[in-house]
């Protein structure tokens, strides 16, 4: 009798909805811009999933590494802040049709229950990741954008896709924003991994929402979810509504808390924890960050700051008047030292003639033979790995190098690039990728390049260890 009421129990636990609770969620920390003041966001909801109003400091209560610190809470989820939301759909063969057709579904109707002056984007991705509507309030047009996609492709690039929608909301300027992911889980092809997304989505304080037929992909995409703000919906043909409406609620309710920290410039990680505590609604939330290490480990009154300001503006001003004096103490040697007999030419009877000198000219790169077949608007450069992970380098002009050196556009931070390693240059409409006899060799696509090679959207460019992502839009 015992152990069929134990069965009895976990069998009515198994059919809770994934996304019962939690209530409060952390979605983004700020320690950089203001420190040591210290801001994030989080996200509260009911039992039904919907957004909690006049939450204060009587409901919150926040710690640093453990220790209780004072705070401040301020809503910020005004009625008429504009929403900017991309729904990235999973269209390879891998998801079932069946899904799909659910998720085409669902994904109509939640359009249908935003507010008309919200902005949603869509994107699909199989073997290519394509923008089919971008932000747009005509929910026409979206209606047939989601009706356009159909099962195709081999592979599934989910982290290309869901790179592309925080770049695509990157662009919308201030405000409340989300990326929802309709997949099965599986990445296959993807340029990118899932360290890269959450690095590229937490700088950019962009939470990522994951619904889900597949539960065995719940561990990874569970984690990008939570380090990113986000929530993951491992939903049956039932809970996707739900789930969807769980998400609009969280994205639109937004309270931002901020306080003064405790701790140093260390560049170590550090826990923050938030726990909520709202009539019968009780919960708590965890959180890593770091600040960047400072020149000094400790912290100085403000007053001792203004006369440090002084003392490096005055050794300054010294080092410009003694390198000045010095640099005109040294000029009348060197003008000497120019008119002066060199004998090292001493031994030649015929001066060399103009003609006899090899022009820098003369040295033309080798004609490509690939032929552009796709003209680019616009090119940049996405920093894969190093300390500089996640950048975007923006290419403007017709020709750029990479190197070690400082004279370079992109300077490779990397002991095994050449001072002058590489160079993309611009030709017959397309781009191309020069290898500049550097010391360790430039790869395009893990190939060692021997003659110049026309780069495409994606391809991967390595300089030593240091990786770079070439990304273009027609």
């Amino acid at each position: 009798m015992k152990r069929t009421a134990v069965a009895i129990i976990i069998f009515l636990l198994t059919l809770m909805p994934a996304f019962a609770g939690p209530f409060i969620s952390i979605t983004g920390i700020d320690a950089e811009s203001k420190f040591p003041r210290v801001k994030f966001t989080v996200n509260v909801v009911n039992p039904e999933n919907r957004g909690v109003a006049g939450i204060d400091e009587e409901n919150i209560i926040v710690y640093e590494d453990g220790y209780r610190v004072n705070y401040r809470v301020k809503d910020v989820s005004r009625p008429d802040d504009l929403l900017h939301v991309v729904i990235a759909i999973d269209s390879s063969r891998s998801i079932s049709a069946r899904f799909l057709e659910r998720i085409k579904s669902e994904a109509g109707k939640f359009i249908g229950a935003t507010d008309a002056s919200d902005r949603i984007a869509l994107i699909r991705f199989n073997d290519t990741v394509r923008l089919l509507n971008n932000f747009t309030s005509n929910r026409a047009e979206l209606h047939s954008g989601i009706k356009s996609v159909e099962r195709h492709g081999k592979f599934t690039r989910l982290y290309d896709g869901i790179y592309d929608s925080i770049e695509l909301l990157d662009r919308a300027g201030d405000s409340r924003k989300g990326v929802i992911v309709f997949t099965d889980g599986k990445d296959e092809g993807s340029n990118l991994t899932s360290d890269d997304i959450i690095s590229f989505a937490r700088d950019r304080e962009i939470p990522i929402y994951f619904i889900s037929d597949n539960s065995s992909t719940s561990a990874h995409l569970g984690r990008i979810a939570k380090l990113t703000g986000g929530r993951y919906f491992c939903v049956n043909r039932k809970d996707i509504a739900c789930a969807w409406n769980s998400v609009l609620s969280r994205i639109k309710s937004v309270y931002e808390i901020d306080y003064s920290s405790g701790i140093k410039r260390d560049g170590a990680k550090h826990n923050l924890e938030v726990r909520l505590k709202y009539g019968d609604l009780k919960d708590r939330d965890t959180a890593e960050f770091e600040v960047r290490r400072g020149l000094f480990n400790f912290r100085l009154p403000d007053g001792f700051y203004i006369i440090a300001y002084a003392i490096v503006a005055a050794l300054v001003t010294l080092l410009l008047v003694l390198l000045f004096y010095f640099c005109r103490k040294s000029r009348p040697k060197r003008e000497k030292g120019n008119n002066e007999y060199n004998p090292v030419y001493s031994g030649y009877s015929t001066p060399v003639r103009p003609g006899d000198l090899v022009r820098e000219e003369a040295y033309v790169d080798e004609a490509p033979a690939e032929v552009p077949d796709v003209l680019y608007s616009q090119v940049w450069l996405h920093q894969k790995d190093g300390r500089e992970a996640g950048k975007k380098i923006p290419v403007i002009k017709n020709e750029i190098t990479l190197g070690a050196s400082e004279a370079n556009a992109v300077i490779v931070e990397d002991r095994y690039a050449s001072a002058t390693h590489a160079r993309i240059r611009r030709m017959q409409g397309g781009y191309y990728l020069f290898d500049l006899i550097s010391d360790t060799g430039t790869y395009l696509n893990s190939k060692k390049i021997l003659r110049p090679r026309l780069l495409h959207d994606w391809d991967e460019i390595r300089l030593g260890n240091t990786s770079f992502i070439f990304r273009g839009i027609r």
